[in-house]
């Protein structure tokens, strides 16, 4: 009875993949075409950063060299995929085509790999966009995703961007840096709830992690105890 329940709920409403729009079975999210062309984020990698290594040296610290250099503000960051064309198109159809949908797709996808991140943690919140853009964009793609994690614990304006800073896109680490540099602000409102408590921060992608790094630290000056990154993918430069 429930397979045929959920045959008519896929001829009436059906689901398609995220990254190329095929139809596909109604709990899917990718098509096995877009699937095979997909890279997860999985051990052997740093364990702060979640940069992947290709291959596993024992009796070394489990850390990148950047990380090793200078450790970020963020305790700890995650992600699911590698970014490249198909999370590319995926991400860009939630942020650019108004496709909002696919927000609480994104979100289904971090609970299941980091269902005790979520869980354990005491705020969540969203890297924020300049209110510049979110009235061009109407949305914060971020904040969206972040709000389906948990909306009894997501605070929408725990974060500000006080910059209007230029696109990251084609910048460099440097640039993207200098960019970044004083550009968010904790709420004040918040300033005695925040303190040491786990704070889990949500961006769609991480690229060179100054973004994210940026916001951890105006939450790390603000009192809070742990913040941790939770991305659905992460750029992975080639050396």
């Amino acid at each position: 009875m429930f397979k045929f329940f959920k045959k008519i709920i896929e001829i009436i409403f059906p689901n398609s993949c995220i990254s190329c729009n095929e139809i596909i079975s109604l709990d899917g999210l990718l098509c096995a075409k877009c699937f095979a062309k997909i890279k997860f984020i999985c051990d052997p990698k740093c364990q702060i950063c979640s940069y992947p290594f290709e291959i596993e040296i024992k009796h070394l610290p489990p850390f990148c060299g950047k990380c090793l250099a200078k450790k970020p503000y963020y305790d700890k960051a995650l992600a699911i995929y590698q970014y490249n064309e198909i999370i590319a198109k995926a991400v860009g159809a939630l942020k650019y085509s108004d496709q909002t949908f696919l927000a609480k797709k994104f979100a289904q996808i971090l609970f299941k790999n980091f269902k005790d991140e979520i869980n354990n943690c005491d705020i969540i919140c969203a890297v924020p966009l300049h209110k510049k853009r979110l009235r061009q964009r109407k949305f914060n793609q971020a904040a969206l995703i972040a709000k389906f994690l948990d909306k009894k614990k997501f605070i929408p304006d725990l974060l500000f961007r006080l910059v209007n800073t230029a696109s990251q896109v084609r910048l460099k680490r440097e640039e993207r840096e200098r960019n970044l540099k004083k550009a968010f602000l904790t709420n004040k409102k918040y300033k005695n709830f925040i303190k040491d408590k786990t704070v889990l921060l949500v961006d769609d992608v991480a690229t060179t992690g100054a973004t994210i790094n940026n916001c951890a630290k105006a939450l790390k000056k603000s009192g809070a105890k742990k913040v941790v990154v939770l991305t659905i993918a992460k750029t992975v430069f080639d050396h």
